[in-house]
């Protein structure tokens, strides 16, 4: 905001800018102007020439200013021009021209303060959703590898099932021959236990569930093998019986002290 033009008020200037605003409006470019007589808005905002004089209306022996803004375009930013009679007031500016001129420049340092505000947060954020795709990243891998040591047995008989009969079957390697694809499955599960040793699970608090196959066309070699030995262990018995089985196994889970005490009783040999 420009500061305002004050001089001592003469009949000639002010007969000057009426000429200068009937100049432009004839020439079809009209200025909007607004004139106030101690700070008294005697004349309006509006870019008709012939209402400029309607000011001396308000002009009596008291008056000590008339100011006169002529507005750009059809915004509010104006060149004001200040009109004294008697002596020039020392003060410079009038208490309203202070005070426009400060709140002006408080709501400037108010936009740039909030900017940078907003800048200092976006930065934030940006950085915040970096480390969170870091996150998502690693515990993928994370998933990755949990998901490669799972058992192929784990879609059919559980975590629990599953790993009491893979342990049964790697520690009986000789008689998981004698039943149609139990070598190839034990096979399969040694080396699938020799691969996830290799590299080390770290800690972490995130579970994940085995994925378990929509069709049969996606199933993979572990898959195939794991189903026909469970349905070859399922001809074994009667439907009873294969659940006291499962029984059996659930309570082994529950206390795996018994496993060897089991195997002893039933006189099972291992290799």
């Amino acid at each position: 905001m420009a500061l305002p033009n004050k001089e001592k008020y003469e009949q000639k200037k002010i007969d000057n800018l009426l000429q200068y605003l009937r100049l432009y409006n004839d020439k079809g470019q009209p200025i909007d102007y607004e004139i106030l007589v101690d700070g008294f808005k005697a004349v309006r905002r509006t870019s008709d020439p012939d209402m400029f004089t309607m000011f001396e209306n308000f002009v009596t022996a008291d008056t000590r200013s008339i100011e006169i803004l002529l507005f750009t375009g059809s915004s509010n930013n104006n060149e004001k021009r200040i009109f004294y009679f008697g002596e020039d007031q020392k003060e410079g500016l009038s208490g309203v021209d202070v005070k426009n001129i400060v709140d002006e420049e408080v709501q400037r340092k108010l936009r740039e303060k909030e900017y940078d505000e907003l800048k200092g947060e976006n930065k934030n954020l940006k950085q915040h959703i970096a480390d969170l795709e870091s996150e998502v990243e690693e515990l993928e891998k994370h998933n990755a590898r949990l998901e490669m040591k799972q058992s192929p047995l784990n879609s059919f008989l559980g975590d629990v099932g599953s790993s009491l009969v893979e342990s049964f079957i790697k520690r009986n390697p000789k008689l998981m021959a004698a039943f149609p694809g139990g070598e190839a499955l034990a096979g399969l599960l040694q080396s699938s236990n020799e691969e996830t040793s290799e590299e080390p699970i770290p800690d972490s608090e995130v579970s994940f569930k085995p994925k378990v196959s929509s069709s049969a066309s996606s199933l993979t070699e572990e898959d195939q093998a794991a189903i026909q030995f469970v349905n070859q262990l399922k001809s074994q018995f009667s439907k009873e019986e294969f659940e006291r089985v499962l029984l059996i196994l659930q309570t082994l889970a529950d206390d795996k002290s018994k496993i060897d005490l089991i195997i002893n009783h039933v006189n099972i040999k291992q290799s």
